[in-house]
């Protein structure tokens, strides 16, 4: 009976862990053109993921579909309202129960007139109602959506003919009607609000980006507002010029509010090198603490975060690389704004791929969802499909170490792009590289410049035998503006 009883234990664990452990890493194509998925929430077990189809690049379509634990689209539906270009709201559209959900979104009538939308879809994703909003002949765009008992709020952006662009703020009741609409913003700024979240107070707290008008001073805000839409406080966070915006804000427990953001440094041809910011600021706005991430990178990004069981930050985005791909990155991130760990992740290696959202599966895994842009210049195949990984609770995409919760990750893209070595090294430090590039040098803890060597050239040897014993940081530069720093140690 004992054996019976333990083997029984024994099949039950297994069984768990079979499930618990479950990876996927998936392109979903609808049209054999343009795809793309904006948010994922979690709906009856399964994954609700929602973005655009395309038949053609003029013509997008609002895309719905819903994926099972395994990887598995199980329905699929596309709606083309009248013919104009649909998109959806970039942040969580509205789980309001088992049967039903209602997503918001924009309606393109032409390139400069649109109308925001409340979309009612039931669990097989059909429709159920539909109701517009926005001010007329002007350019609406629904960004952010959120539900309470009572009403739903909608936020975005309104223009007229691009001449200077406002917040949108709309209050309908659950029933689709509207309330009121505002504007809320200053003529010499530009705002677009991107995400609205309700605070423990019932007051409701708005992110975006905010730019001075016809200047490329511009870098997150966050603003609370009442539930009447009248302004509590607002604050401009701008870190430099062509900074990003806040995809994505949260109110905490103690009233501390976290939001994401992007500082920029230089501006190349081939696009502006940011780095990825998170902030934490108090209930009055005031700046606890801004922190950056990574490497200077192009489309350097954040984008989305949750809160983990170990009350630590997830938060989702992407980076670019030097051939122009690009790869969807995580980072988990403690309290007080540290790195804990970080990874990148790719469906097609060498293509773009971007991560736009993610949830937290039931098995405490992670589900994160984008979309995948092939590169054939660089061996990408295919169309531009929805992709949707899925990965356990340590960020791993299979049954194998990732480096995670010890800090010392497997080899990263940067690890390909140079090579270091002998390391440790003591006469001669040997630098090689995929891509040609223009200075290498060798600094000392401080950030000292003990050695510099201009050149064009994908190899380099740099003689160390007069230096001391210790640690360097070996550094390369591109002509693009893009470096990469690597710790060696002189023995």
């Amino acid at each position: 009976m004992r054996l019976k009883v333990t083997y029984c234990i024994v099949l039950y664990l297994v069984c768990k862990l079979s499930i618990a452990q479950s990876y996927f890493n998936n392109r979903y194509d609808n049209f054999n053109n343009g795809d793309i998925s904006t948010g994922i929430n979690l709906f009856n077990g399964n994954y609700l993921i929602y973005g655009c189809a395309a038949n053609n690049f003029s013509l997008y379509s609002l895309n719905l579909g819903i994926v099972n634990y395994t990887g598995t689209r199980i329905k699929n539906r596309t709606y083309n309202w009248n013919s104009n270009l649909i998109v959806p709201n970039i942040n969580k559209c509205i789980i309001t129960s088992n049967s039903y959900f209602t997503i918001g979104g924009t309606n393109f009538y032409k390139t400069d007139t649109s109308l925001v939308f409340t979309w009612k879809i039931d669990q097989n994703l059909d429709s159920i109602a539909y109701h517009q909003y926005g001010f007329i002949n002007q350019t609406n765009q629904l960004n952010g959506i959120i539900k309470n008992d009572i009403y739903i709020y909608m936020t975005g952006w309104v223009d007229s003919l691009y001449q200077n662009s406002d917040i949108l703020l709309i209050k309908a009741d659950t029933a689709g009607n509207e309330i009121w609409k505002k504007k809320i913003g200053v003529p010499t700024y530009d705002e677009t609000a991107y995400c609205i979240k309700q605070c423990t107070n019932g007051n409701l707290l708005i992110g975006g980006l905010k730019q001075l008008h016809g200047t490329s001073t511009q870098g997150p805000f966050v603003m609370r507002i009442d539930t009447s839409g009248a302004v509590i406080w607002q604050n401009f966070y701008p870190s430099a010029t062509y900074a990003n915006g806040s995809f994505d804000v949260m109110e905490l427990p103690n009233g501390d509010i976290v939001f994401t953001g992007g500082k920029a440094y230089n501006i190349t041809s081939q696009g502006t090198m940011r780095r990825p910011m998170f902030t934490k600021v108090d209930a009055g706005g005031n700046l606890i603490w801004q922190k950056e991430y990574g490497e200077k990178a192009f489309g350097h990004d954040f984008f989305t975060f949750l809160i983990n069981e170990k009350n630590n930050f997830v938060v989702s985005g992407e980076k670019f690389q030097l051939d122009n791909s690009a790869n969807g990155m995580v980072y988990e991130i403690n309290q007080n704004g540290d790195s804990l760990f970080s990874r990148e992740y790719a469906v097609q290696p060498g293509s773009q791929n971007y991560f736009r959202d993610l949830v937290q599966a039931p098995d405490k895994g992670y589900v994160f969802s984008g979309f995948i842009s092939p590169i054939f210049a660089n061996g990408g195949t295919g169309n531009q499909d929805i992709w949707l990984l899925k990965t356990d609770s340590t960020f791993c995409e299979g049954a194998f170490n990732c480096g995670y919760p010890t800090g010392v990750k497997e080899m990263s893209y940067w690890d390909e792009v140079i090579g270091v070595s002998p390391n440790p090294t003591s006469d001669v430090l040997n630098i090689s590289s995929r891509f040609s590039f223009e200075k290498v040098e060798l600094l000392s803890v401080t950030g000292q410049v003990l050695i510099r060597e201009n050149t064009s050239s994908n190899n380099l040897a740099l003689i160390t035998n007069n230096l001391t014993n210790g640690i360097y940081f070996v550094k390369v530069s591109y002509s693009n503006g893009m470096s990469i720093t690597k710790k060696v140690i002189k023995l």
